[in-house]
């Protein structure tokens, strides 16, 4: 049985203006990514898939909406997705101190948690931007991450991994290339593994999108696990890896495909 593990990262407005540089801010794309999930939600339940959707702690909280959307979420949840943390403010986590990324996961899982019911929890976590790339014990080194460790402690993903322990999170996501990977000596599997590290149940993620190269990778490989991101708001890029003509395609082809396929949540892989 392939499992399939599909993590949306859903920034809200507080993540894309944090992500853009100001002349790349546009209203209307705050309501075009909700607009996106939303279709996302109806295609999701059409074809019997449980997805994660990885949300930025601000967006739950109350305020006005498209800023604020809690309900939303709730109803997210309620579908049988999973909810799990992308900071609060889709933070640049090398940047920060070891106290503001507590304060960030704490408030994040808080929020989540509370819009979607003391019923269900917020255990995973999807770093904003990928970051940090370092994971000195792997061999990982990235200097791309502007807080870069050793000057930027959380630079390194140990001590992310730490972190998240103490806040009782089980699950993240991490990318990270160790020199033999960037030199090209070590063939990788593109879609990353499910690892253990310091009592954290580690997704592996070096792929984005659903274009026919992880549909081949998926279809040609018998690993247990493949883990594969995008954003909702690039379902609206035609050009993209992340379009909704390729996730459409790539959501088709795995089902008739005729292979034992089966799409889970990162909890059920803890």
């Amino acid at each position: 049985m392939k499992k399939i593990i599909l993590i949306w990262d859903f920034d809200g407005p507080i993540g894309q203006v944090n992500s853009s540089y100001p002349y790349n801010f546009h209203f209307e794309n705050l309501e075009k990514e909700i607009e996106n999930v939303r279709w996302l939600l109806d295609f999701l339940e059409e074809k019997n898939i449980k997805s994660c959707f990885a949300i930025t702690g601000f967006s739950a909280e109350q305020g006005s909406y498209p800023f604020c959307f809690p309900s939303l979420i709730n109803e997210i949840a309620s579908k049988g997705h999973e909810i799990a943390s992308h900071s609060w403010r889709h933070e640049w986590t090398p940047l920060f101190t070891e106290n503001q990324i507590q304060k960030s996961l704490k408030r994040s899982k808080m929020v989540l948690e509370k819009a979607i019911g003391k019923d269900r929890g917020v255990v995973g976590f999807v770093p904003p931007h990928n970051r940090p790339m370092t994971w000195v014990r792997r061999g990982a080194f990235s200097f791309g991450d502007r807080g870069i460790w050793p000057f930027f402690k959380m630079g390194d993903n140990d001590n992310l991994l730490k972190a998240l322990k103490q806040n009782n999170y089980q699950w993240v996501r991490v990318s990270y290339k160790n020199i033999f990977m960037k030199l090209g000596f070590q063939v990788k599997n593109i879609t990353g593994r499910v690892i253990k590290q310091n009592g954290m149940t580690v997704l592996e993620n070096h792929y984005t999108g659903f274009d026919s190269s992880v549909i081949n990778h998926i279809l040609s490989t018998n690993h247990e696990t493949y883990t594969i991101s995008a954003h909702p708001f690039m379902l609206s890029l035609e050009n993209k890896t992340e379009s909704k003509k390729n996730f459409i395609n790539f959501i088709n082809r795995l089902i008739q495909s005729n292979q034992s396929i089966l799409f889970v949540t990162p909890s059920e892989c803890v």
